[in-house]
């Protein structure tokens, strides 16, 4: 495969286990710089350029880290470049913001955001949540320990770490903002939350799940004359979901594809982007992909 991103892991006898097969023409290309004090994605006009910034940057990294080994040379490559110690603790490093068009809802209580019930981004994991999941505040280590909206796990999770953790008194670390005392009240007041009853079905599997036999964009219509939507579809235990967006943490709809079956709709070109999903010769989805490699998938 060219064309095609596999994800999978190893398992016995040599072989490999098949996760996910993404379609290497829909990415967007992308690069994640990760550093203590900031984390941000990159977005390059090709995937040329994006290497060579990959190669550039990671360059860069390399000739620091010799020369901090130069200067001690106790130290080990790990020892030497923080960045590339595991399990950092939460709030040590800042976190990669996910975009605000890749989630429609928030990414704890699945309330809908509006002109009114806007997002907000955690500062110690980066997911989009809502004001009333996220109302507490949090001394955060990779901002000197400057206080921050964090969202509701991170925050239960953040005083935890605090237990752990006594100065040399001997008396308990309190990261707890003055502001949380009010977060109570705040909650309590009405506002702009738009929050839907969605099915439990419908939050078993998230947008971005590692476990998918595919997914990925498509434009969908449900008739000749529907008007078309880009919507992110996951095929999941011969299952299709759909969602506003990729990040979205429930589905929108779920589909058992059993008795399913596809027909591709040739156009002027030799390769087409539109097949149909018809069941029982009914015509029930219109899709349309980005090209035609997609397509075929």
């Amino acid at each position: 495969f060219n064309d095609a991103l596999l994800y999978t892991t190893p398992v016995q006898s040599g072989m490999y286990k098949l996760n996910n097969m993404l379609s290497l023409a829909g990415m967007k290309n992308e690069l994640n710089i990760e550093s203590v004090e900031r984390s941000f994605i990159l977005s390059a006009s090709s995937a040329t350029e994006r290497d060579e910034w990959l190669e550039a940057i990671s360059k860069s990294i390399e000739e620091y880290t010799k020369k901090r080994i130069t200067f001690n040379p106790s130290k080990s490559l790990e020892e030497a470049d923080p960045e590339k110690q595991e399990d950092s603790p939460l709030g040590s490093k800042a976190p990669i913001w996910i975009p605000d068009t890749r989630a429609t809802m928030c990414m704890i209580c699945t309330s809908e955001f509006t002109l009114t019930w806007r997002r907000h981004h955690c500062r110690a994991c980066g997911k989009i949540v809502c004001q009333a999941c996220s109302s507490n505040k949090h001394s955060l280590d990779y901002m000197k320990n400057q206080p921050a909206r964090v969202c509701d796990h991170c925050f239960r999770e953040l005083q935890k770490q605090d237990s752990q953790y006594t100065p040399k008194s001997g008396s308990p670390v309190n990261h707890k903002s003055p502001s949380s005392a009010l977060s109570t009240v705040l909650q309590s007041i009405p506002s702009g939350r738009k929050q839907k009853k969605i099915p439990a079905a419908l939050k078993e599997v998230s947008a971005n799940t590692e476990d998918s036999t595919m997914s990925g964009y498509l434009h969908r219509s449900k008739g000749s004359k529907k008007p078309w939507k880009h919507l992110w579809f996951v095929i999941k235990n011969k299952v299709l979901y759909t969602y506003a967006a990729s990040e979205d943490v429930a589905a929108l709809e779920s589909q058992p594809l059993l008795g399913f079956t596809v027909s591709e709709v040739k156009g002027e070109n030799s390769e087409s982007r539109v097949f149909h999903l018809l069941h029982k010769n009914t015509l029930f989805y219109i899709f349309k992909a980005d090209d035609p490699h997609s397509a075929q998938k």
